[in-house]
Parts: C-alpha cells; structure tokens; sequence
C-alpha cells in the first residue's frame, strides 16, 4: 500500500509536473531537501505522532518508498519502446527525477543508517537468519550508497557538461547494478515477513516483484531489438513473457505464508492488552506483612478480671485474619467505700513476630497496577501490570518505536511466561525478535520492583 501511494505520487510529479520540473529543478529539490530533513529530525526525536501521520506520512520518507518510487520512473522511462508517448514525456526530465529521488532516498540512508550502527555499537545485531540479513542489508545499503552518491552528482547538468559524453554514459551504467541492488535489498526484508503471514508484505512482494522483473525483463527486450532489429518481434516478446511471469510465480510461492501469525497492533493511544482470569481459589485474604497498628479501649466494669478483659477485648476490638491481639490490662484498685467506681483497661497492640501459617499466606506482590520501562529495540518500550493477590491479572505493553511485527512476536511469546511465573528472571526472549523481548522484560522487571512488598 505504502509503495502504491508513492508510485502514484511520483507518477503525478513526473507527468503533471513535469514541465515545472524541467523548467525549475532547483525548487523541486529545494522542496525534496526539506521534506528529508523533516523526515529525518520528527523521526529522530521523542515527537508523538498518532498511527495514520507515522505509518501514512512520515514513513513515505523514512522507509524509501517515496524514493524508490521516483527510481521506478527513471527505470522505466529507460526500457520503454523508442518514440512512445510515454517515453516522450519522460526522457527530458529523467535527469531531474533521479536527483529528486536520491534526494528522497537520503530520509531513508540516514535513518536506518543511525540505527545499524546503533546495533552494531551496543552489539543488537542478532544471530542466525537476524545477523545473515543484517549483514546483507548492511552491505547492499552500502554499496548502493557509494552508487548513488556519483551517479547523482553527475546528473547535474553543469557536472555532465565538463565530462567526456562516453565517460558519462559508462558511469552511468552502474545504475542497473542500483536497481538490482534495490530489490535485492527488498526481497532479504520483505519475503520472511510475507512467509509469516503478515498483513500487506505478500501483495508488497508481488508488486516489487512485476515491477523490477518486469522492468529488467523489458530491458533487456529493448537492447536486443536494437542490436538484432528482427522482422518478427512475437518471439522477444513471448520471450519477454515469460521471463516475467517465471520468476513472479517463483518468488510468489516462496513468499507465501507458512503460518497464521496475527500480528497485535501496540500503540501509546492503544496499548496491548492481555487479560487474565485469576484462579476461583484464590482468596482475598491479608497479607500478614501489613503493618499493626496500636488500638487503645477504654472499658467500664465493676467486677474486672483476666477472662473479663479478655472477652471485653475481643468484643470492642477488630482483628483482621493477619494480626494476632496480645491485651494487657491495667485496673486501679477498687475501694470498699465505691465498689461500683469505673476503672480504665488499656488495650495495645503489638506487631507479629512469628512466621505466618497456612491461614495466613504472605504475598510478595502488593495489590494494584504498576508500570515500568526499558529499552526495546528502536526505543523505549512500555508495560503496566496489574497484580490481584500474587497473580497477574492483566499486562499492557507498546514501545515508543518499533517494528509492529517484530514487538508483537516479541508479546505474544514473552508475556506469558512473565504472567506464568510472576517474574521476569529467565524467561526466554522471541527468537527473531530478541531485542524487543528483552525490553518488555527489561520493562517488567522494573514494574515488578516496584510491586514488590
């Protein structure tokens, strides 16, 4: 969805704007530069974006589509037929296209490039298939950087002019390994991600796929038929044919979906939410490490003695379950000439010494929601937990940024083993999905700190 919105934004810049673009480069990339740094600084910063401006907006810049959409344009205006209407209209400003669109892919270098290096510095690359398509996204993004720096440099008009045109030309030709570069780079990312069934990345393999298939495909029709100039062109076109449809139905059955992971949508507004049934045999009963208070009575009686302070004491005074009552009593004494005189008994309490019994159980938790931080993957990951009687009754969660796929694995495998042993000592982080689990344990950890008695 997000490279369909791209595509068709560029498509409008390209064919209604077009002469505008021609006529005055520099606003357009004027334009571009701001929307970049834009881009980069909201995403960089502590900025709360509501879900539609994040995933609808904001992520045109930060996750390339927007770039790679202005390359589809100045890719195929190349492989096009000679002397086509379409090829007309976007020759002339093919030069200005690939200068917006590696302006626009800047949002995307720069932001990724800070948060590899990040991993790479506090050692978050991962392991097995996480660290093998770290490394190759890491050194594919490179390479493709030290492409496009050059290429587009030399796409200013006032660079082309002082160099040798077949000089040019040669250079310029190290745009089709940037092209490939791209959808390799897509594939490694998108394909595990469509093979678990999440939402949108099967039809954005697809698409990717007809686009640069179809692309190379035509490509190379259109150089044969200008070296070969054939007669008869059914044969490169039914070559043509097929050589798109073959490796879309490859890539297709290889991304299809092995499982039926639902991925949890996590957000600040609208938080993750597990709910759990506390056990019927749970009781409410108090936990005998609340503090004993000192009670004062004050008893009037004519005849006093041990067994009358004592039921006197049980019948004015309310012990909860927890605290056990020692009364002492102190009487004046009692003249023949008033034997009816009152006398005041002072009745204390003392706190609990011994250890509680079976009656009495002592909780570790105290009752009531808690909430705690740690660092996720991306940033700051959040959880509350409510905690009835030494039972974790319900567990929210969300990070401030990450991956919603890879933070919804992360939940759905972490967070019950949390609420199982109401700790999060030795639990096991979501294979794939390492550094998001260690922030909701690292986050629970400090919730349960708190909830401690």
């Amino acid at each position: 969805m997000l490279f369909l919105i791209s595509l068709s934004i560029a498509l409008i810049v390209a064919f209604l704007l077009g002469k505008l673009l021609k006529k005055h480069p520099a606003v357009f990339y004027i334009a571009a530069a701001v929307l970049t740094a834009a881009s980069i600084i909201i995403k960089q910063s502590d900025m709360v974006l509501n879900s539609f401006t994040k995933d609808y907006i904001l992520a045109l810049f930060t996750r390339g589509a927007l770039g790679a959409a202005f390359w589809v344009v100045v890719m195929w205006a190349g492989a096009l037929p000679n002397g086509s209407a379409v090829i007309k209209k976007l020759m002339p400003i093919r030069g200005e296209l690939s200068i917006t669109a590696a302006i626009l892919t800047i949002s995307h270098v720069v932001t990724y490039g800070i948060q590899y290096i990040s991993d790479i510095v506090r050692d978050r690359t991962g392991s097995g298939e996480a660290f093998r398509n770290f490394v190759i996204t890491s050194v594919v993004c490179l390479i493709m950087v030290l492409i496009m720096v050059p290429l587009t440099v030399m796409s200013f008009k006032t660079v082309r002019r002082k160099m040798n045109a077949k000089t040019w030309k040669k250079i310029q030709r190290t745009a089709y390994v940037f092209y490939a570069l791209i959808f390799v780079h897509i594939i490694v990312l998108f394909v595990p991600k469509a093979q678990n069934g999440r939402e949108g990345y099967f039809l954005n393999v697809i698409v990717y796929s007809a686009v640069f298939i179809g692309y190379a495909a035509m490509r190379i029709r259109k150089a044969y038929l200008a070296k070969k100039k054939p007669e008869r062109r059914k044969v490169p076109n039914a070559v043509c044919a097929c050589a798109m449809i073959v490796p879309l139905c490859l890539i297709g059955f290889i991304s299809r979906s092995t499982g039926n992971k639902e991925t949890i949508k996590s957000t600040r507004e609208s938080p993750a939410t597990f709910t759990f049934e506390a056990p019927k045999s749970q009781s409410a009963t108090t936990a005998t490490n609340v503090p004993v208070s000192t009670v004062a009575v004050s008893v009037t009686t004519t005849a006093i003695s041990a067994e009358t302070v004592t039921t006197s004491a049980s019948e004015t005074t309310t012990a909860s379950a927890s605290e056990t009552f020692f009364l002492s009593a102190t009487t004046e004494s009692v003249t023949e000439a008033d034997e009816t005189k009152t006398s005041p008994i002072s009745l204390t309490t003392e706190p609990i010494t011994e250890a509680p019994t079976e009656d009495q159980p002592a909780y570790r938790f105290k009752n009531g929601t808690f909430e705690g931080t740690g660092e996720g993957y991306a940033g700051t990951v959040h959880v509350t937990i409510t905690i009835e009687n030494d039972y974790i009754t319900a567990f929210s969660a969300y990070a401030d940024d990450d991956d919603p796929d890879y933070f919804s694995d992360a939940m759905q495998h972490v967070i019950p083993q949390i609420q199982r042993s109401i700790s999060a000592d030795g639990i096991d982080a979501c294979s794939g999905a390492t550094y998001s689990s260690k922030g909701i344990i690292e986050a629970a950890k400090n919730a349960l700190e708190k909830a401690k008695n």
